[in-house]
């Protein structure tokens, strides 16, 4: 016999169940001012935060939630494009960055702020808060001066960035003349800069030479025990393909120097549970689940004449650059430091909060109120970036808020910068391959509304592609397709109950009683929405609500409430149920389709306050009177010719 299955919550209980943070911050992977916002930064940043962002503020309230972005202008990114188009860096970085805010407004991306690192509203502060976390870090010893050798260009006197100079790539099967110092774009090939044949500037086309640079570098392995306690503590509820790449990273390991695998082998199972792989060079090197497990092992092994050394390399980052577009270095740190920047990972992870402070300015609000969203342990900060920078917004980040902390070797307390929730996203690929701007496959948001297509329309369509779970490819024809389902049965489903209580019911909402059916779906798609929408997890999510859709116009077949040949009594419950479930629909798409959902809105005459939360599995009142159907999604010109109207 089969065990009874547990029946489902009510809406209240469901609604009661959900953690409330008291306020939260959300931003979304900031572009570089040197290009055109492509479908990939909608579909793998900007749109995800923003759909985000409105679930934050269906249930804590929107004038609780900051959602802030930017262009991420300083750096040799937006320099080399300045220079390539033969403008002036600020009127170049000003165009690109008005381009960006005009297509983000097109797409309803609500940001409290679009700002930019170099902007005149946000420069001075930026400069503030970035230079107050170096002499912090520097404080506590996270930072140190260390010399490396670099190129530099003879004859404009300056050193050169690795995306300055240019050569031929050192790969023997690769014949591409115009490969990075660092890397290959055409093969993928890594390299020293030294390794590059034939280097030349990009900027004077001379012939560049390795001199000395004294920079600052970040050491985070002085808090890699504390980032690991961090990161486990989010087994659950991170990302697992995102949790794994970090958590792989921070593990302490050892190295075992020399050939002694043999001795290693038959001390192994005495030494504390760990696993083992081989590096370059058929070194052995093990990796422990903390630090003491490590120092242990390490002594075990010493003992046997077996010596070890860390192996974190991933840990030591250069954080300043011989750039002049950037955040300067404070001089008093050392003197050999003055005329160095930031450099610009660490410039845009701390820029978020900058740009929370130019939020609140512009809304007549003190700058020191940033504190509530940002050093609050009740407040929420969720980041969403693309999976190749996860490194830098886990790891580098963590590092470096931990390092402005008084203590840095502990967990951040009430006053103290609270570590952050991360949501990586996988890449958007066209024709199999990474959309981007330097490949030149890339297709720009603004010509998608080129085609026809309403913003919403793709908001929906780029939330069911599951970037968060894999690369997903971008496909006119499936577009195509999932807009035929919203311009025909999801437009009938908003559409028949108005018709229905315009023709038959005047107008209002009739005297009814809730459908038990609905009522149990309705508690059912309610506890999928609240836990899918708090991980971030939209594209099952989506067909469910499609599927709730599907019921008004189950209730119409079955019920026919648009038809007065039909018994009353259980007219006026279908459309009194149609009408539970399309308010319960318009706040659940809001944070999809905004604009849509808004429109929805005024057909049912209801306040702009009914996008909360707590508004779902409430029924619209007895008597409430309606206003006309509108246009909701949109066919496009070739379905327009063969659709007709939705049945009354």
């Amino acid at each position: 016999m089969a065990a009874p299955t547990e029946a489902p919550l009510d809406p209240a209980a469901v609604l009661r169940q959900i953690k409330r943070p008291r306020r939260a911050v959300v931003t979304a992977g900031m572009p570089y001012a040197n290009g055109p916002l492509h479908v990939g930064h909608l579909a793998g940043a900007q749109l995800p935060a923003d759909i985000y962002a409105r679930w934050l503020g269906l249930l804590i309230g929107r004038e609780n939630v900051m959602f802030v972005c930017g262009t991420d202008d300083h750096g040799t990114t937006s320099e080399l494009a300045a220079l390539k188009a033969g403008r002036p860096i600020r009127e170049f970085i000003a165009e690109i960055h008005g381009s960006q805010r005009s297509t983000l407004e097109q797409f309803q991306i609500g940001v409290d702020v679009y700002s930019g690192t170099s902007r005149p509203e946000c420069f001075p502060i930026h400069a503030e808060v970035a230079q107050d976390f170096v002499r912090r870090m520097y404080a506590n010893g996270l930072l140190e001066k260390r010399t490396t050798r670099q190129w530099f260009d003879p004859k404009i006197g300056r050193f050169l960035p690795d995306r300055f100079v240019r050569g031929r790539c050192p790969n023997p099967k690769c014949d591409n003349e115009d490969a990075y110092s660092d890397e290959c774009e055409r093969c993928g090939h890594q390299h020293a800069p030294e390794e590059l044949i034939n280097p030349r500037s990009a900027i004077s086309d001379a012939t560049p030479e390795m001199r000395d640079t004294a920079h600052l570098w970040l050491d985070m392995s002085k808090v890699s025990e504390t980032l690991r306690i961090w990161i486990q503590s989010k087994e659950g509820s991170w990302r697992s393909s995102m949790l794994r790449d970090v958590l792989d990273r921070v593990l302490p390991c050892l190295r075992l120097v020399g050939a002694v695998e043999p001795q290693y082998k038959e001390l192994k199972a005495s030494l504390p549970k760990h696993k083992s792989r081989y590096a370059q060079g058929r070194q052995v090197v093990l990796q422990f689940g903390s630090m003491p497990e490590l120092e242990t092992a390490r002594a075990q092994l010493a003992q046997h004449g077996i010596q070890g050394e860390l192996a974190d390399e991933w840990a030591r980052r250069a954080i300043t650059r011989d750039v002049a577009w950037g955040i300067p270095v404070p001089p008093e740190l050392d003197p050999e430091l003055v005329g160095k920047t930031l450099y610009v990972w660490p410039d845009s992870l701390i820029a978020p909060i900058s740009f929370t402070q130019v939020a609140l300015e512009s809304k007549s609000r003190p700058r020191s109120e940033y504190a509530d969203f940002w050093r609050d342990p009740e407040s929420r900060i969720c980041q969403f970036l693309g999976q190749d920078n996860v490194f830098f917004y886990v790891l580098m980040q963590g590092a470096m808020w931990l390092g402005t902390q008084q203590d840095p070797h502990r967990l951040p307390v009430a006053g103290e910068l609270q570590l952050t929730d991360v949501f990586g996203c996988f890449h958007l690929l066209v024709s199999g391959e990474k959309m981007s701007k330097s490949a030149g496959n890339f297709t720009t948001a603004d010509q998608l509304l080129g085609k026809g297509y309403g913003s919403d329309q793709i908001r929906y369509y780029l939330a069911l592609l599951g970037l968060p779970e894999k690369q997903s490819n971008f496909d006119f024809a499936k577009l195509e397709e999932r807009n035929q389902f919203l311009a025909g049965p999801m437009n009938a489903a908003f559409e028949r109950p108005i018709s229905a209580a315009h023709s038959k019911f005047g107008g209002r909402v009739p005297d009814g009683k809730l459908n038990e059916k609905v009522a149990q779906q309705t508690s059912r798609i309610l506890q999928r929405y609240a836990r899918s929408m708090d991980r971030g997890d939209y594209p099952s999510l989506l067909y469910e609500i499609d599927n709730y859709a599907r019921s008004i116009n189950s209730l119409f077949t079955q019920f026919k409430p648009h038809d007065d040949r039909h018994p009353e009594p259980e007219r006026r419950d279908a459309l009194f149920s149609c009408f539970y479930v399309l308010k319960n629909l318009m706040i659940m798409l809001y944070p999809f389709v905004p604009t849509t959902m808004d429109r929805l809105r005024q057909s049912l005459r209801l306040p702009e306050t009914v996008f909360r939360i707590d508004e779902l599995g409430t029924p619209m009142a007895v008597g409430h009177e309606l206003g006309q159907k509108q246009a909701y999604f949109p066919a496009l010109a070739a379905e327009a010719s063969t659709a007709g109207d939705a049945p009354p």
